[in-house]
């Protein structure tokens, strides 16, 4: 989202990560532009600023539940804007441990499950799928290197699914720096 002036009137929107930072930023300037947002997260608020499914991106029928039930309430899908994620001390030098294995299951694995679970959708409605990757994914901070290896493997995997779905449904993803 861009500018005061950009116009979402009637876009049915899907994002994850709906009560984090980002999330709720980027629901609030979408409905404000008169699009209808649903969110997903594993824990909504009261006060998120639009409806939220409660959904474990790490739960294969989780998502494919919530997704369907978003999908219902929107009445299609024309966004899908793949915002959750995670990070946390990782070392390089040190074995992958479970933290390693939460951020790529989170931040890749999740993206991934949730566009699946779309993918219909989507196609049907011409859709676009909005990849929110990282600065991190091209310059690699240190004790850092999971969430980096997360985010540069979930830049290949959308660079994949541009290719797979055109001219369908398009791919952007964008990267932000530190918040």
């Amino acid at each position: 989202v861009s500018g005061p002036d950009v116009d979402a009137t009637g876009r049915r929107v899907l994002i994850t990560g709906a009560s984090g930072t980002f999330g709720r930023a980027i629901a609030t300037a979408l409905a404000e532009r008169g699009a209808h947002v649903v969110g997903l997260d594993l824990a909504p608020r009261a006060d998120d600023p639009v409806d939220v499914i409660a959904c474990d991106l790490t739960d294969d029928a989780s998502v494919e539940a919530a997704v369907a039930v978003a999908v219902e309430r929107l009445g299609g899908l024309d966004v899908l804007i793949n915002n959750a994620g995670i990070g946390g001390p990782a070392p390089a030098e040190l074995p992958p441990g479970a933290e390693v294995r939460r951020q790529l299951e989170i931040n890749l694995l999740g993206a991934w499950r949730v566009t699946a679970a779309a993918r219909e959708a989507l196609v049907e409605s011409h859709g676009r799928v909005v990849v929110v990757a990282s600065r991190a994914s091209v310059v690699p901070l240190p004790i850092a290197a999971a969430y980096g290896a997360s985010k540069r493997a979930v830049v290949a995997w959308a660079d994949s699914l541009r290719l797979e779905l055109a001219p369908v449904v398009s791919v952007s993803t964008v990267y932000p720096s530190m918040v």
